[in-house]
Parts: C-alpha cells; sequence; structure tokens
C-alpha cells in the first residue's frame, strides 16, 4: 500500500511539475483544469474521473483506500467519512485541506483561508492557481 501511495504521489508531483513549466502565456483555467483533473485524481488515488466537486473526489478516495485495507461495507466506511476529530473536523475536510496544501506546495503558491474554503470544484481551483500562477509569472517578467 505504501508503494501504491508513493507512486500516485510521484505522478501527480509529474503532472504539477508540468504546470509549474508552463509559459506565462499557456496559464489558464482552461489549460490547468484537465491538468490538475488529472493530478488531483492521481494523488487521491481514484483512477480517472470525470467528477469535478472535490469533496466527491475525497469521499471517493476515502472510500477506496477503505475498501483496499479490509474491504469494509458501505455502512462502516459510510460512518468512517462521518466521523469526526477532537476538532470536530471530518476526515473529508482533513483530506480535503491536505489535498489543497499539497498542491500549493507543489505549484509554489499559498492561497489564504477564504480563498481555500470558497474552492469546492476543480473549476474554482483551476481559476485560482491561475490567477496565481499568472501574477507570478507576470513579476519573474518584470
Amino acid at each position: 500500500m505504501v508503494g501504491e501511495i508513493a507512486e500516485a504521489s510521484r505522478k501527480a508531483g509529474e503532472i504539477l511539475k508540468g504546470i509549474r513549466e508552463l509559459s506565462g502565456e499557456r496559464v489558464s483555467a482552461a489549460v490547468l483544469l484537465p491538468l490538475l483533473q488529472k493530478a488531483v485524481c492521481c494523488k487521491l488515488m481514484v483512477g480517472e474521473q470525470q467528477e469535478g466537486n472535490i469533496r466527491n473526489l475525497v469521499i471517493l478516495s476515502i472510500k477506496l483506500q477503505d475498501q483496499r485495507a479490509g474491504n469494509l461495507s458501505d455502512e462502516t466506511i459510510g460512518r468512517q467519512i462521518k466521523k469526526y476529530d477532537c476538532h470536530q473536523t471530518s476526515l473529508a475536510a482533513q483530506k480535503k485541506v491536505l489535498l489543497l496544501m499539497y498542491l500549493e506546495r507543489e505549484l509554489g503558491f499559498h492561497m489564504n483561508d477564504d480563498e481555500a474554503t470558497s474552492i469546492e470544484t476543480l473549476e474554482d481551483l483551476s481559476n485560482l492557481a491561475a490567477a496565481y500562477l499568472a501574477k507570478e509569472r507576470c513579476f519573474q517578467s518584470s
């Protein structure tokens, strides 16, 4: 299982490196969306999905991970997803936050809390990433 996780992270990292290397004029939400879709699906180990809602992708990832770990029933997995920690944060919320932090690190920008909270879909993410990366390219060319 650890090897699979490492390989998924490596593949996602390669895709994100490709995004970082895009020239300034190629950075747009339309260009980033399919690349981010692929990177997020790799990182979450959900295979190629057309789902655009990040929470749904995170929940699918948790379900698949739990099924791989012990072939658990949907009811057991559902309880685990809805469980809260001592900070009243669900597993799905934690995994989404970790995913966004990973993307920030790999793409080289930092979103504020309000921006991160407002991201619900991969389209939201690609719009925000495009804005940050375009701004960064603008400063680099000055």
